[in-house]
């Protein structure tokens, strides 16, 4: 029993340390390209159209997890002197796992995002590699500028998307991924009062940065021909418009009469369920009925795993004791 009990500890202190609740939505962004690439007919010679679909599935999650891992345990060794002082409960100031042990999760979550990417194609790997090193940016020094660090959120989001198929020509759900991504991360960092605040001047910065990468994103898919499915009448989109003011609704109401903290995590944890939903409605959107329905009982079941993880980390240190 006592083993059992250091066992559910370590891997409760895994979860806290990669933060994995939140690795939903980018699972959902991940595999809802690979159903549209495959659904579509338009990318025959790409690897995850050419393997089954649970091997494209199984290789997508695991990049898309490991990714996030590599983030989130990236962000707790880099700032271990900056969390002993505000955030002590952290699994590393808390001694709950080693400052090496935390390097070698670091370590091993890219490596596995790494031989996964490599399972899709060469492509994919550069395109992996990439987010890699923006990961990497963000939390070295982007963070520490604002207006910087909200848009390379933003563009991480939209780079991992295209792991799958560096060739996606319709763009607009990639675009909405790393505005809803943006958004998100500017809201937080307003909630949590994160120091330096974002003023004026740098809610401007912002704008600019969102306007160009929207503007580039968005000529690629022009230049590729691909901005709107040829026969897709332009009255779906009111799929995607609907999940977007559902979320601003949810969000409001989720995030209203609460602490500052606790809004914000709740922002994060219902915008990460979104992402899957985003995907749903443009699934539906383009006429791939199986694959919506499929994606939004994921998005579902996705919800239900976050709220359960997120209750058992609760139980971390004396009160798993306790109980």
């Amino acid at each position: 029993m006592p083993f059992v009990q250091a066992l559910a500890i370590k891997l409760i202190t895994a979860i806290r340390l990669t933060r994995l609740t939140m690795a939903f939505g980018a699972v959902s962004d991940v595999w809802f390209v690979i159903l549209l690439s495959r659904a579509s007919g338009e990318y025959p010679g790409i690897e995850v159209v050419r393997m089954s679909l649970w091997a494209a599935l199984a290789a997508g999650a695991v990049v898309a997890i490991g990714l996030f891992a590599y983030g989130a345990s990236l962000n707790d060794v880099l700032d271990v002197r900056h969390d002993a002082a505000f955030s002590p409960d952290r699994p590393i100031p808390a001694g709950r796992i080693g400052l090496g042990q935390a390097i070698v999760v670091t370590i091993g979550a890219l490596i596995i995002s790494v031989v996964a990417s490599a399972a899709m194609g060469r492509m994919a790997l550069w395109i992996m590699l990439l987010v890699a090193g923006a990961i990497l940016f963000y939390n070295a020094a982007g963070k520490y500028i604002p207006s910087v660090g909200v848009v390379t959120i933003g563009l991480i989001h939209a780079a991992h998307m295209l792991i799958p198929n560096a060739g996606l020509t319709f763009t607009l759900p990639v675009w909405l991924v790393m505005t809803h991504a943006m958004g998100i991360a500017a809201a937080v960092h307003i909630m949590e009062d994160k120091r330096p605040r974002l003023g004026r001047g740098r809610i401007i910065s912002l704008g600019l940065g969102w306007l160009f990468w929207s503007a580039l994103i968005i000529s690629y898919s022009v230049m590729r021909g691909g901005f709107w499915p040829a026969g897709t009448a332009w009255w779906v989109l009111l799929w995607p418009f609907a999940a977007v003011v559902a979320f601003i609704v949810i969000a409001i109401w989720k995030a209203g009469g609460v602490h500052a903290a606790a809004a914000s995590e709740k922002l994060k944890r219902y915008g990460a369920m979104w992402q899957a939903l985003y995907g749903a409605a443009w699934l539906m959107a383009l006429g791939h009925e199986v694959q919506a329905a499929g994606l939004t009982v994921v998005a579902v079941c996705g919800f239900a795993a976050m709220t359960m993880i997120k209750e058992i980390t609760g139980l971390t240190g004396r009160p798993i004791v306790y109980r």
